[in-house]
């Protein structure tokens, strides 16, 4: 059986129906990175990491459920995305990742602005169950604030449901993890989220946020976050 999934977001879907279908864990984790400069310009990353992938591809084909599983490996691109992207004004530089080595797939690029770099979002992390447009960062003075778009409608969201129902998937589930990464030419002044959230850097001009897939679903805004910087 093989499968395939129209939405931008697949990489997230496509590895949960894999670690959901088969009953086999694995570690993934789904990272967003984010820089801004003092005019509102900068760069962002979206990659998906699949940790162990081999081992798990390898017991994936001795599992019983698993043998009639195709999982092309070009699924995992997003070179789709790129014409998309390109057209977006204000956004430049667009570089895929497709690492087979380190198990890496994402997308990274530059933008001028927060607007170009919604436009750029709403391509990358479309919703399905989502049909208008979703404003991912907004600026208010020295408060930035980033939303997250997770309809418990989705085929993730679904998953959940399952996993209230078994011990074997709340811990796949709890093994996987969401992080954001920003890094800001001013120092942070404090930090309002719902998942765990580190400062970082010099001057603590980073900040990490994370949380675990199992938590997200259930609480799909753990996410949202306001950076109050000096």
């Amino acid at each position: 059986m093989s499968i395939s999934f129209s939405a931008p977001n697949r990489l997230l879907t496509y590895c949960l129906l894999f670690f959901f279908a088969t009953g086999l864990s694995g570690c993934l984790t789904i990272e967003e990175t984010y820089e801004f400069k003092r005019n509102g310009s900068g760069f962002m990353q979206y990659v998906v990491q699949l940790d162990d992938l081999a081992d798990f591809l390898e017991a994936l084909q001795e599992s019983e459920e698993g043998r009639d599983f195709d999982l092309p490996m070009e699924e995992l691109s997003l070179d789709d995305l790129v014409p998309d992207l390109a057209n977006v004004s204000g956004i430049s530089e667009i570089n895929l990742i497709n690492d087979q080595e380190e198990n890496r797939y994402g997308i990274n690029f530059k933008f001028e602005h927060l607007a170009a770099l919604n436009d750029a979002l709403n391509i990358i992390l479309v919703d399905e169950q989502v049909s208008t447009p979703h404003t991912f960062f907004s600026m208010d003075n020295n408060v930035i604030r980033r939303t997250h778009l997770m309809s418990k409608n989705s085929m993730a969201g679904k998953f959940i449901e399952q996993a209230d129902e078994s011990e074997k998937l709340r811990s796949v589930l709890q093994s996987m993890n969401y992080k954001l990464n920003f890094t800001f030419a001013k120092p942070i002044k404090v930090v309002y989220s719902v998942a765990e959230a580190t400062l970082l850097g010099k001057k603590h001009k980073e900040v990490e946020i994370e949380a675990n897939l199992k938590d997200l679903i259930q609480d799909t805004e753990m996410l949202n976050t306001s950076i109050v910087l000096k």
